[in-house]
């Protein structure tokens, strides 16, 4: 088992779905993770209570990002839109 804290008490842990969390910890800045977003998308764009609201008011939150793709040796980006945050796991309907 992974210990994220490195021994510090965690003081509030959301979690959504698997791989799809945010905690805070004494003494350090939160902790948020969102597996298939990117990580500079979820630093500057998704905070804490975000988690906290999709949970409560049971909504999906979506947030664009950009990607770099290749398709027959030529390379170009394009700018998605993804769900960041559900309440939903993927068995529900």
């Amino acid at each position: 088992m992974k210990d994220e804290n490195t021994g510090v008490i965690m003081i509030e842990f959301i979690g959504l779905r698997a791989k799809i969390y945010a905690m805070r910890v004494d003494g350090m800045k939160e902790i948020k993770k969102a597996k298939g977003v990117k990580s500079n998308v979820v630093a500057r764009t998704i905070m804490f209570d975000d988690y906290t609201r999709c949970l409560n008011e049971e909504i999906e939150m979506a947030r664009r990002q950009s990607c770099i793709r290749s398709k027959l040796h030529e390379v170009y980006t394009i700018l998605e839109s993804k769900i960041a945050l559900s309440h939903k796991t993927t068995n529900d309907t």
